[in-house]
């Protein structure tokens, strides 16, 4: 059986191998989607993805049923990336139970008794026939149907066997009827016998667990956030004369696109070193006349290139490096930079300009007075809207039982034809808001707090150079050597607590909290917080935040980002939780990195696994 729905809804909730209750056929599960191929897809940003979210799974044989990643050429070798169209399903589970007399029975049971379809076998009962409500699941991702009592009480058998449904695991029982309802057994949990098992610690670990069908915990989709430039129009800003460019546009060094910078610089002379022939003609025509329109020009381009030449040097010099080649760019920096060069952006200046042309002058001065107060209270040098943001999202797999890398295996999905494993992507182009961190203020947060204990240069691009040299986690990848040191750990709690705090006020646009997305981006010391809507059309509520109602979603967010319903537990124990920090969905490290006492001091996890490197947080990075 086949049914349609929406393309996100599918990535999140019936994907190959969840369980969903139907509205005609009861309980099932899905065997699989049909797809169209996505062409439109960056596949070196899903091969990025995809290997750091297996990255979180510390052992092979967590990830062994993946093939190998390494690139883009890897995702189009061993893998298929697809748009959801429908879904494919089964009843499951097929075991039901008689709403009368509560006894149990599998589908095979029925076939055999020869009963009337939908009504209970059993003599002088009748009752109506309902899919049994309860599934075994492990942590290895194994499913099957709950197992049936086949043995009874001692002293009536099966006779009087019937199973206890109310409504909650822990005390649904197997009980006899001819017993006054005494208790018989709990639900049986049977051991798994896979590679999880092996390995676990606790016996408890290596049995399968007993669960409702709609309980959550039955599947849990892995589905992640991409930035879906064009390669193409990435691909410059990888060569190697590029790399001290993006560091100087991330520093504010740069006021120009990169990509016009490198189109100067290689206007300027060829490859190797000769005038290039439309030079050349420059030159001859300066001899005649000097004066010339294009021969000024032309100078002026000389000398444009030639400080930008002077720029990139400076640049390698500040982050310590003797060439282009010893820069470490990291994608999330280039997706950085093509963010600032190449989207439909609106700076606070720009909109207050904009503002005053339709002549709204009290309309241009809240949005100044908002950028002025974000500046001197929040610490953020930078905020912008964007109109045309290109994310995606890319569900990799699933786990069952929790979410936890340390306690789970993570599936992929079942190979189709070819032979390839399915990566299920919807992408889309959608409005966002940007914003950047001050480098010095936290720089000062870090070492007032001594998660650094080094002097650091005063100024701005001194203080950028050496959050380059001194913090390389910021650019790497996670498992990598210097990604959980406390340094790099502390600078991305603070951003992403930051990024939540912003999300949970963010009502001011019209969007809901849970309906809007966030992409870090650490090295930059910068977030974008876009609408996650796949549609053709735009409500443009965070535009309107942008321009009208900043000051009121900035002050309500340093107000209340303070509070959480479960203080004071919550903030002893590390200020993250379900009552303030944590998002149900769309956050892509999982609500991990996450607490409030970076902004306003305090406590943070210690142990756990929420347990963060660095801490206790003595001046908050917002006072």
């Amino acid at each position: 059986m086949t049914f349609s729905r929406g393309k996100v809804q599918i990535l999140y909730n019936y994907l190959p191998g969840a369980v969903f209750s139907h509205d005609t056929y009861g309980f099932c599960r899905v065997t699989g989607l049909e797809f169209q191929e996505e062409q439109d897809v960056n596949r070196e940003a899903v091969a990025e993805v995809l290997m750091d979210t297996l990255r979180n799974w510390h052992h092979d044989w967590q990830v062994d049923a993946y093939p190998e990643i390494r690139d883009a050429g890897s995702i189009q070798k061993h893998f298929v990336i697809g748009r959801p169209t429908n879904v494919r399903f089964e009843p499951y589970p097929k075991t039901f139970q008689c709403q009368r007399c509560r006894r149990v029975y599998s589908l095979d049971e029925l076939k055999r008794s020869h009963q009337r379809a939908g009504s209970c076998p059993e003599q002088d009962c009748g009752g109506y026939l309902a899919q049994f409500s309860f599934v075994q699941a492990h942590n290895c991702g194994r499913l099957e149907q709950a197992y049936i009592n086949r043995k009874g009480c001692l002293v009536h058998g099966t006779k009087g066997l019937y199973f206890d449904d109310t409504g909650r695991v822990f005390t649904a029982r197997w009980r006899c009827r001819l017993c006054g309802g005494a208790e018989i057994a709990h639900p049986r949990q049977n051991p798994c016998e896979c590679s999880f098992s092996e390995h676990a610690e606790e016996d408890k670990e290596r049995r399968m667990r007993f669960f409702a069908v709609t309980d959550p915990a039955v599947y849990r989709p892995w589905v992640t956030p991409f930035v879906n430039f064009e390669q193409q129009r990435l691909a410059e800003l990888y060569r190697p004369e590029a790399r001290p460019l993006i560091l100087a546009r991330t520093w504010s060094l740069l006021d120009r696109p990169v990509s016009e910078v490198l189109k100067d610089l290689k206007s300027s002379t060829s490859s190797n070193g000769d005038i290039a022939g439309e030079d050349e003609a420059i030159r001859e025509l300066a001899k005649l006349q000097p004066d010339h329109p294009l021969v000024e020009k032309w100078r002026a381009k000389q000398a444009n290139a030639r400080e930008r030449e002077g720029d990139a040097e400076q640049i390698r010099r500040l982050a310590g490096a003797s060439s282009n080649e010893a820069l470490q760019i990291s994608r999330r920096m280039v997706e950085h930079v093509a963010l600032l060069d190449s989207l439909e952006t609106t700076t606070v200046p720009v909109a207050a300009k904009r503002l005053r042309h339709r002549g709204d002058d009290a309309g241009a001065q809240r949005i100044e007075k908002a950028a002025e107060y974000a500046g001197s209270k929040l610490g953020i040098r930078d905020l912008r809207a964007v109109e045309d943001f290109p994310i995606g999202i890319c569900a990799v797999g699933y786990t069952r039982v929790t979410k936890a890398p340390e306690q789970s295996v993570i599936n992929p999905f079942p190979r189709v034809e070819g032979g390839r494993t399915p990566l299920y992507a919807v992408v889309t182009t959608t409005e966002a808001l940007y914003f950047q961190l001050d480098p010095v203020m936290v720089c000062d947060w870090l070492n007032r707090n001594r998660i650094t204990k080094t002097v650091v240069p005063a100024d701005e691009q001194g203080t950028w150079a050496w959050l380059y040299r001194a913090i390389p986690g910021l650019r790497q990848r996670p498992g990598e050597s210097a990604y959980a040191k406390p340094e790099a750990s502390a600078v991305r709690t603070l951003l992403h607590s930051l990024s939540h705090i912003f999300l949970r006020h963010i009502e001011w646009s019209g969007y809901a909290p849970q309906s809007l997305g966030e992409y870090l981006l650490p090295e930059g010391l910068a977030c974008v917080l876009y609408a996650n809507r796949y549609t053709d059309t735009k409500v443009g509520g965070l535009l309107t935040l942008f321009e009208q109602r900043l000051q009121e979603w900035l002050e309500a967010a340093y107000q209340g980002g303070v509070d959480c319903v479960f203080d004071p537990f919550c903030s002893d124990g590390g200020a993250a939780c379900v009552g303030c920090l944590h998002r149900e969905y769309n956050c892509p490290t999982f609500n991990g990195e996450l607490s409030r006492s970076t902004l306003y001091g305090g406590p943070v996890a210690g142990e756990g696994l929420g347990a963060l490197p660095f801490g206790p947080i003595s001046v908050g990075y917002w006072g």
